[in-house]
């Protein structure tokens, strides 16, 4: 069975749509403009900190399916309502740093996890899990259970 690039979700579409909208130099200079700021990024690990610790997400967890709302209207909403959801941990996909979400906490008026992000220089998994595993000692939560719907 072949492929068919028309009947994938209207979201996919619209990306794909623009990416073909992208000449060949413009996407070239994307990628080096961000493979200048990934560097400069990294430096900052190697020269200044060990590790750096931000929000997973700038909201609490949403509720299934809360990143398709509008989409019917503008089918670029997905990327809008992800933005929250993604904005402190994509820039480490795009630097390949080393990563890791611990959901230390959880919402008292939901019971939905919060957790906390951990940042590691480039060939420091070894801190990373050294510092993540004596954060879920100090915080149990492999026994909390959200609420059932």
């Amino acid at each position: 069975m072949l492929a068919d690039p028309d009947r994938v979700e209207p979201h996919n579409r619209a990306l794909r749509d623009a990416a073909r909208a992208i000449d060949s130099w413009s996407y070239a200079e994307g990628v080096r403009k961000t493979q200048q700021l990934s560097r400069r990024i990294v430096e900052g690990f190697l020269a200044g900190f060990d590790l750096l610790v931000t929000p997973t997400m700038a909201c609490l967890p949403p509720l299934t399916g809360a990143w398709r709302a509008g989409s019917a209207d503008d089918p670029l909403m997905p990327l809008l309502n992800s933005y929250p959801m993604g904005v402190f941990t994509s820039v480490f996909n795009v630097t390949g740093q080393p990563a890791i979400s611990i959901p230390i906490h959880h919402d008292d008026a939901t019971g939905l996890p919060v957790g906390v992000q951990i940042v590691a220089a480039p060939w420091r998994e070894d801190l990373l899990l050294q510092v993540s595993r004596t954060l879920e000692l100090a915080h149990p939560w492999a026994d909390r259970r959200p609420p059932v719907s």
